[in-house]
């Protein structure tokens, strides 16, 4: 009892570990929204990686418990009031993704990292094909054709996301 008190006293002592840091959680969403307003030359706008997706796709594959559906959709509004789209077209596409990814985080919690981004890319495909489609729907302008190398170029930025992500959750204690 005694050592299990110890134990208690110390983690009590910090507020972070306390509270869980769920602030870890939306701060990265946060700064990956704030991502997305850097400016950059037209000419390599298609090197821009979505990583906003990346960032929530980490979070839902690291604890499904604590961001899903819910904060896909939150998200995707937000990337719209970034982006300045109609509200609600980047929602519907995530929130798939997100569902998917929930439904088999234990299968690509096993695949190595390339596998993983693998996985990444066609979630990343499947969010964006619906965000097309309804953009098709309504009547938008769509996405440029660069934005598949966009795409590939956040494929390979899921390793090093990954990575500093990562090492936050376990620096910070996020469970």
């Amino acid at each position: 009892t005694r050592r299990g008190t110890r134990r208690w006293a110390h983690r009590s002592s910090n507020p972070v570990t306390k509270a869980h840091a769920t602030w870890v959680i939306y701060l990265s969403l946060l700064v990956a929204l704030l991502f997305m307003l850097l400016p950059i030359p037209m000419d390599w706008r298609f090197l821009r990686p979505d990583i906003a997706a990346l960032v929530l796709f980490y979070w839902a594959l690291a604890l499904p418990h604590r961001v899903g559906v819910a904060t896909a959709f939150a998200l995707g509004v937000g990337q719209d009031l970034v982006e300045g789209a109609p509200l609600g077209l980047s929602s519907p596409g995530l929130m798939l993704a997100t569902l998917i990814l929930q439904l088999n985080y234990q299968r690509i919690r096993q695949f190595d990292p390339i596998q993983q981004s693998l996985v990444i890319l066609v979630l990343m495909l499947l969010s964006t094909g619906v965000e097309q489609w309804l953009r098709n729907g309504i009547g938008v302008p769509g996405l440029s054709t660069g934005g598949i190398m966009a795409l590939a170029f956040s494929m390979v930025c899921w390793i090093p996301v990954r990575a500093a992500l990562r090492h936050s959750r376990r620096y910070y204690e996020v469970y």
